[in-house]
């Protein structure tokens, strides 16, 4: 481990032979982090609103949401600023780190117990076979060992760094888009074109096609490990093309295989239900076990991996001095806490709960946060045009700086209206969704609030200090 430089990095500047991440590092990096659980779990719930809905989300609005997204990825690459860095115009120095540090830590904590929730209960469900019970002392032993199971893994990649995650990622996308394939085609021979076109009408959908349109959004933009990736490539382009192209293309194709095993296993059984977008359910009655296992057990570790060295740059970025920790400890970190937080969903009495509350919670957030950290980013790259500067400038995120007020304003203005709003405006949120109001909100008030409270930006403190 040694010899790989990106281990090393930590929260500082790269020189350009660290950068070793191309455009197909970071697309199959972001295909096998988006073709996971999660993903096919949303599939199974894209197809309980129909078809269009499905269709619609999947192929026009998804592309769209992470066209922004991807900005950051190209932001990082050009500044070399961590997800946490790049807060730091927008809010301040210290005061950002503190804030997305934490932020960065405890939600990619809880996006890798998510991950390893589901992939668990999968791997159980094929062990107790189509006709076995989920519920008992067996099960509970069960569940208990494969949530370990995965956790070890993926803690172990993790914590030796974004050099072995890139290995595994361009192994585990390959594998991943072959066992999807034998999937799909299985599907196809088994049920034919048509009915997989004409599913069954759900007895019931649990949201709205307006929730899922803001479920997407919280989806994409709370993959905050796009900074952490983003530095490492080679070019900008790379950067935003590769994070853009493979999120897309992974994310559609798990939506997919998800939505396709709900519709096939409604065409079986007469009904459709989200909880049928599980791959193993369908596999087993195709005689196809050992895909099912592939697939969850590689996506599992794949993104979790992916997560938990978002969570380690986040800790690492809390401690500064002479006594900060390498990257690889805080990488070890976080991977021992992880087995730990992997439990916590067998104390909810609904998944589904935990999961939707779990998206609010982090939507909050990193909604109207990157919609600041964007806006911040197209406010300095207009005045640096117009002084002939490079954009974005990557002193700004380097440089110690004072406190944004104006940020912290509009990060306030921006999640107060996410959490409240749907409370508070019922009647209006029906109608624009929470998401895209928050984005407008938070950008407006920080473009106004800027100028009104002339800091252009904040002003530059002391030299900065010794990087880790």
């Amino acid at each position: 481990m040694g010899q790989w430089r990106s281990d090393h990095a930590g929260i500082r500047p790269l020189a350009q032979s660290e950068k070793n991440y191309g455009f197909m590092d970071l697309f199959w990096n972001w295909f096998g982090d988006s073709a996971n659980a999660s993903s096919w779990y949303f599939g199974g719930l894209l197809a309980l609103a129909g078809l269009p809905v499905l269709l619609w989300n999947t192929f026009l609005l998804t592309p769209l949401i992470i066209l922004p997204w991807a900005t950051l990825a190209w932001i990082s690459a050009r500044t070399g600023a961590t997800t946490v860095v790049l807060a730091r115009p927008a809010l301040g120095e210290r005061e950002g780190t503190l804030f997305v540090g934490v932020a960065e830590t405890f939600v990619q904590l809880g996006w890798t117990t998510v991950t390893t929730y589901i992939g668990a209960l999968s791997l159980v469900h094929i062990h107790h076979g189509p006709q076995g019970s989920l519920n008992g002392s067996s099960a509970s032993s069960s569940m208990v060992s494969a949530i370990l199971a995965i956790a070890l893994v993926q803690g172990a990649v993790a914590a030796a760094g974004a050099e072995a995650i890139r290995l595994l990622k361009w192994v585990s996308s390959l594998l991943l888009l072959l066992l999807g394939g034998i999937e799909s085609v299985s599907l196809v021979r088994h049920f034919g074109v048509a009915p997989l076109l004409s599913p069954p009408p759900p007895s019931s959908a649990p949201f709205s096609p307006l929730r899922l349109f803001d479920i997407s959004f919280v989806n994409i933009w709370t993959w905050l490990q796009v900074g952490d990736f983003g530095r490492f490539s080679k070019t900008e382009k790379g950067a935003f093309f590769g994070s853009w192209l493979g999120l897309w293309a992974g994310q559609a194709w798990f939506v997919m295989v998800g939505a396709m095993a709900v519709i096939g296993l409604g065409l079986a059984t007469g009904h459709l239900d989200a909880s049928d977008s599980d791959p193993s359910r369908l596999m087993e009655r195709l005689g196809l076990s050992w895909v099912a296992l592939s697939v969850i057990f590689l996506s599992c570790v794949s993104v979790s991996a992916s997560n938990l060295y978002g969570a380690g740059m986040g800790l690492l970025s809390l401690i500064s001095g002479h006594r900060a920790p390498s990257p690889l400890k805080a990488l070890a970190i976080v991977s021992v806490l992880q087995i730990f937080t992997a439990f916590i969903p067998l104390f909810f009495a609904s998944f589904i709960g935990f999961f939707t509350d779990f998206l609010t919670a982090i939507g909050g957030l990193f909604i109207p946060l990157w919609s600041l950290v964007l806006a911040e980013a197209f406010r300095n790259s207009r005045k640096k045009k117009r002084e002939g500067g490079p954009a974005p400038d990557a002193s700004l995120y380097w440089t110690p700086r004072k406190v944004n007020l104006a940020g912290w304003l509009s990060l306030a203005i921006g999640a107060g209206f996410y959490y409240a709003a749907h409370h508070l405006w019922p009647a209006l949120t029906a109608k624009t969704g929470l998401t895209i109001p928050a984005i407008l909100l938070t950008a407006g008030s920080y473009l106004g609030l800027a100028r009104i409270l002339a800091q252009s930006p904040p002003s530059q403190m002391d030299p900065p200090e010794t990087p880790l």
